[in-house]
């Protein structure tokens, strides 16, 4: 066999088995790997809230935590209020971002949004879990103290939320996860 050949089935190799590794992995990485597809197909055409200026609500305060933790936002209180200072963090972010630079938080912002939020686990701490966090308090009800810290209390609730809307329950906030808090009246498995 030639030098080239051989050179030529090595990386075919490497891609098919590269390749079948991808094929194999979950759908959703920390959304718990046993979570059923039809689950995860529901959330994922679930629509995100759109926000804009002027909206006081639960999920205004999540994204201040977000661009606050991102770089784009420098306020000491998130509070629910969408003014003019988020408007412009929004604009900077959408457009470091590649998103149509709108300001308003619509679906293409909150995909960037949850890209950039990775895995919240427990152990973490600062403006993520707080997002997390406030998702939890504010939008389900859950009895948590606001305090940045992804300790049990956390991760209990977490588990709590994900058996409820049926993601196999890992305790570890990922992307599906992540929208399932956010679109709480959007999901339907039927």
């Amino acid at each position: 066999m030639s030098k080239a050949r051989g050179i030529t089935m090595l990386f075919a190799s490497g891609a098919m088995v590269a390749g079948f590794g991808l094929a194999g992995a979950p759908a959703a990485l920390a959304d718990g790997p046993n979570t059923p597809p039809e689950v995860v197909a529901a959330i994922e055409a679930a629509s995100w809230p759109e926000l804009q200026e002027g909206q006081e609500t639960w999920e205004v305060a999540v994204v201040k935590f977000l661009l606050v933790e991102y770089g784009y936002l420098d306020v000491t209180e998130a509070t629910e209020v969408f003014d003019e200072r988020l408007t412009e963090a929004v604009l900077e972010y959408q457009e470091a971002e590649g998103v149509d630079a709108t300001g308003i938080v619509d679906e293409p912002t909150w995909s960037a949004l949850t890209d950039d939020l990775g895995i919240v686990r427990q152990g973490d701490s600062g403006n993520l879990v707080k997002a997390v966090q406030y998702s939890l308090i504010n939008g389900h009800g859950y009895d948590l103290d606001l305090d940045g810290q992804f300790g049990p209390a956390t991760r209990d609730a977490v588990i709590d939320f994900q058996t409820g809307a049926e993601i196999d329950p890992d305790g570890e906030v990922g992307p599906i996860t992540f929208q399932a808090l956010l679109t709480p009246d959007e999901v339907s498995v039927d």
